[in-house]
Parts: C-alpha cells; structure tokens; sequence
C-alpha cells in the first residue's frame, strides 16, 4: 500500500491506483488525503517546488468531473477567483492548494469582536460572487457554506466540478447562506447585530436581483 497519510483500504479501494503511480513518474510527491466526496478524492502534495491539491476520480462514481472542473477553473482564475489551477486531464486535477476552514464552521469561532473581520470576509465573498454572476457561470453550492475556504489573508471558493454556464445564482445564495436560516447565517447576524427589518431589505433585494439576471 502507498505511503500517503490518511491512505487506507477504504481510499485504495475507491481510487485508481495507476493514476497515482502515473502522477507519481510525473513528480508528484503525495503527502496526505485530506478529503473524500462523492466524485473524487482530494489529496495534498508537492509538485515542482508547489504545495498542490489533487484531485482523482473515484472508481464507483459514474461522472468524471476533473476536466470539466479544471475548464471551469481556467475561467474564473482570470476574475481571481478559486484556487490557482496548474494541470488537468480526464483522471487528475491539480491546483494550489488552500489551508484554510469551511465559511461554516469558521464563523462558529468568531465573537462581537470580529465584526470588522466579518464583514470584509462578507465583502469578498460577494463581489466574488458578483464576479461569477457577470460572466454567467454558476457555482451550485455556494449555499452549502463547505466551499467557501477562509484562510488567514483570503477568502477562497472552491469545488468548481458542479459549476457551469447557466442562469447564475452565486449571489443569491450567498445572501441566502449568510443572512437566511442556517446556523452560520444565525450566527452572523448575531455578531452583526442585523435586524429583522434588514434582513428583509437584503432578501427584497435579492429577489430583484434574480429578477434582473433572468432577463
């Protein structure tokens, strides 16, 4: 069995072993897995002097996504959004890698203290939003609040693999992940004191906002 943290029967199970040992010839030193979804697995390691995260299909799902996702992140990485993409194929992804914390479970860490800390992290993450918006390529899982990394000087969107040329709803859902009923969003309007009645301005606003994209 490979030599890779976290590397165990259930990962070895689910990921092609030639693909690893061809990105290994290729220089590829894997260092850890440090992530499991339902169409890839995502692992940390070094590649031409880089910290990188890998991305290799999974064996038992039916949809390969990593060319798709490295097309998508092409695109956005010229808005400076998503993780700097350096390679990809039908069976690999490889991007900088991000050491940071999901948006919904860095906020359950903040107080009233990091108001100011929270609003800027807010600002970002909607004018990257707007960002996607404008050149009409939908995220699909922004409300979920798991891709939205934070790390100490960036806010970060990742997981690109669902995203496409759509209707866009990244702004809509942001406002809906941060000012709706999650317990991130509970949490939010807590440290900045948002009222009811702000929150239903953010909401009207919204609405004519997604108005305004479908024309």
């Amino acid at each position: 069995m490979l030599k890779i943290k976290g590397y165990n029967e259930i990962i070895k199970n689910i990921l092609n072993d030639e693909i690893l040992k061809k990105l290994i010839e290729e220089g590829i030193i894997f260092k850890e897995v440090v992530g499991k979804g339902h169409r890839g697995v995502v692992l940390r390691g070094n590649f031409k002097g880089k910290d990188v995260a890998i991305k290799i299909p999974r064996k038992d799902t039916p949809k390969n996504s990593t060319l798709h996702e490295g097309k998508m992140l092409e695109i956005v990485n010229k808005l400076g959004i998503g993780p700097k993409v350096y390679e990809y194929g039908n069976d690999y992804l490889i991007t900088e890698f991000i050491d940071g914390m999901a948006l919904k479970y860095y906020v359950e860490n903040l107080t009233k203290d990091d108001k100011e800390k929270l609003l800027n992290i807010i600002e970002e993450i909607f004018r990257q939003c707007i960002r996607l918006d404008s050149i009409g390529i939908d995220h699909g899982e922004i409300q979920g609040g798991k891709h939205i990394l934070i790390s100490e000087n960036r806010v970060c969107i990742i997981d690109f693999d669902k995203a496409d040329i759509r209707i866009p709803k990244n702004l809509t859902s942001a406002i809906s992940l941060l000012f709706g009923e999650s317990p991130p969003s509970k949490k939010i309007k807590e440290i900045l004191e948002v009222s009811e009645e702000e929150v239903m301005m953010l909401r009207r606003f919204a609405k004519m906002y997604k108005k305004k994209l479908k024309k």
